[in-house]
């Protein structure tokens, strides 16, 4: 009732899931788990190994198929434990059909304990039944069934596939064929389950092949072309790949010129790349601009006969009616020619030049990096820069065609100018005022000096006609006395008549500074005036 009531769990689990209602899924298959458990425990209790087994895997494939993985790793453990157990109510007749059975259901309960990842325990518990049974297995066919879990164990650690495929073989024919003898056929899943698990260990130490793909298709061809197309496979594993099978797809409107449509290559060596490739051609010249998709799908193996797939693509073929890179060739041509024309214009423009003969320099050298791509097939790129050249060209066009802007720019500077010049001028004149007011104060602090020495002069004037007055008087008593001194009176008076020795009535202000002052005062209001227009005129 309660293994019954399982599988009613089970059924309506799947209904909701169909219908979409996840929370009342969960709960039955939690339900179901629960029922088979119960049975299991149950049969357990009776003694019924081989029922209980088979209910403790119910509920392992149930916890599996919920992703709750302790629990069916727990589950499962416990159904080989039971089927242990149940092999020994057949191996306690003796008789060889019940041994083989016996055996049969054992090796099936070390199959569990593989597919659980409990392999250790799974070949020790072979050879513990191979030797605690030793006797009663007698029959060739039932010792190689009691061997088959130490076949798997050799080719693990040997890594020897040619022994597993012995091993497998033998699990395949012999070991399912002992189970349905047994009428235990359920088992048979978990036999299979556990060589899937043993694959697995081989596969993490065997080198396997990893296969990567790049389709490469050609930019820039027209429909009247023959296009060449490529496929790069590259093993970047470190297995051999074996018997790798490549198809390319095409759609309809492209037919192939040259080369195989599907490639088989029995061996691709870890490290090698393998080049496909095939022409292709336009099934019609077409006006315009098309697309094509181009597709290859493949497939390869390993030597555990694991089949892995290989896809490279789809890639978009773009065909037009014309080439591209000729009439970016072409555009750019022409805007290397407005280039130039507008550097020319910038040089005599009232705008500041060098700057914009700056940007100028560098879009001639963004177009011709722009050449260069389409060289390398990068037409994208190339598009981009001679599109974003031309844009500048326009936006530095527009800045020296605008007069009212150069106006503005022209008398801008003007004004910038004078301000500069006003900035300067001015204290350059208040300097030289201040300098030639200086040169006034030293002149007519000077004037006492000049009184000094005209006082000087005066007075050795006054004592030379008081020492020629004198000589007269000398000279007239000669004279008196009757000496003829006549010459030297007539010299004496040439001497106080003499215009040297007179002397004038002393000036308000001494005549060289006077003249000094004239000029310093004169060349001050000169500057003072010229300086003054100039400042007059750049306000």
């Amino acid at each position: 009732m309660r293994q019954s009531a399982g599988r009613q769990h089970l059924m309506r689990a799947t209904e909701a899931e169909t219908k979409g209602d996840v929370p009342t899924a969960d709960r039955e298959y939690a339900l179901a788990a629960e029922a088979f458990l119960k049975s299991a425990g149950e049969y357990r209790d009776s003694k019924s190994y081989k029922k209980a087994s088979l209910n403790m895997c119910a509920a392992g494939d149930v916890y599996s198929d919920i992703g709750e993985a302790s629990k069916a790793v727990e589950s499962f453990q416990l159904a080989a434990e039971d089927l242990l157990l149940a092999s020994n109510e057949h191996l306690m007749w003796g008789e060889d059909t019940e041994t083989s059975k016996g055996t049969a259901i054992a090796m099936a309960a070390c199959m569990i304990y593989i597919m659980i990842g409990k392999e250790a325990d799974g070949f020790y518990k072979a050879r513990s039944f191979a030797a605690d049974n030793a006797s009663k297995l007698r029959l060739p066919a039932i010792v190689r069934l009691s061997q088959i879990p130490q076949m798997l164990e050799s080719a693990i650690q040997s890594v020897n596939l040619e022994a597993f495929a012995s091993a497998e073989n033998a699990a395949v024919t012999e070991l399912k064929a002992a189970l349905a003898s047994a009428n235990s056929q359920e088992l048979t899943k978990y036999v299979d389950r556990g060589l899937d698990m043993v694959r697995e260990l081989l596969r993490g130490k065997l080198k396997v092949p990893n296969l990567s793909s790049q389709l490469v298709l050609p930019v820039d061809v027209t429909f009247t072309e023959e296009i060449p197309v490529k496929v790069m496979i590259t093993n970047s594993g470190d297995g051999e790949a074996l018997n790798l099978s490549v198809e390319w797809h095409f759609d309809d409107g492209l037919k192939l010129i040259s080369g195989d449509a599907t490639k088989v290559v029995n061996t691709l060596p870890p490290g090698d790349t393998l080049d496909l490739a095939v022409v292709l051609k336009s099934a019609e010249a077409l006006i315009g601009m098309k697309e094509f998709s181009i597709l290859v799908r493949g497939s390869y193996g390993d030597k555990l006969k694991t089949t892995y797939s290989l896809q490279a693509g789809p890639g978009t073929l773009v065909l037009k009616d014309y080439k591209i890179s000729e009439k970016l060739l072409q555009d750019a041509d022409v805007t290397d020619g407005r280039v130039s024309v507008l550097k020319d214009t910038i040089q005599s423009t009232e705008l500041e030049a060098e700057p914009l003969v700056r940007i100028v320099d560098g879009l001639i050298a963004s177009l011709k990096q722009g050449r260069s791509d389409v060289e390398a097939g990068e037409l994208d790129s190339a598009k981009a820069r001679v599109q974003v050249v031309n844009d500048m060209v326009d936006a530095i066009d527009s800045i020296v065609g605008d007069d009212q802007l150069i106006k503005k720019v022209k008398e801008q500077k003007e004004d910038e100018k004078k301000a500069f010049a006003k900035e300067k001028l001015t204290p350059v004149l208040n300097d030289i005022i201040e300098r030639l007011s200086t040169q006034e104060k030293k002149l007519e602090a000077e004037v006492q000096d000049s009184f000094k020495e005209w006082d000087d002069i005066a007075s050795q004037k006054n004592e030379l006609k008081s020492g020629a007055k004198r000589i007269k008087d000398i000279a007239d008593n000669l004279a008196l006395s009757g000496a003829d001194v006549t010459v030297l009176q007539s010299e004496v008076d040439k001497v106080l008549n003499h215009s040297f020795l007179v002397v004038a009535e002393r000036p308000s202000t001494p005549e060289k500074v006077e003249m000094a002052l004239v000029v310093a005062r004169s060349l001050r209001n000169e500057i003072t005036q010229l300086l003054e227009s100039k400042k007059a005129e750049l306000e």
